[in-house]
């Protein structure tokens, strides 16, 4: 089995410098997402994890649609 590691977030910022962070959980993640959407430039997170039973690194890009965090696109690494 694959060992985990904790979720990536990725963004560029308003200073437009790139940001790349670990955080504890991915529900932290989730819960946080509408911040980080707010401090990015493009209104873009990328999200780099791994998912419980399965190898790889899967990836996440996350954007604000009618006011909600959605993800526009998702796949392996």
């Amino acid at each position: 089995m694959a060992r985990s590691f904790r979720p990536t977030v990725s963004f560029t910022d308003t200073n437009n410098k790139n940001i790349s962070f670990s955080v504890k959980s991915y529900a932290i993640v989730k819960q946080q997402m509408k911040d980080y959407i707010k401090d990015s430039i493009n209104n873009k997170v990328n999200v780099y994890r791994h998912r419980r039973g399965e190898w790889g690194e899967w990836f996440e890009h996350w954007e604000i649609s009618n006011g909600k965090p959605v993800i526009v696109k998702e796949g392996w690494q």
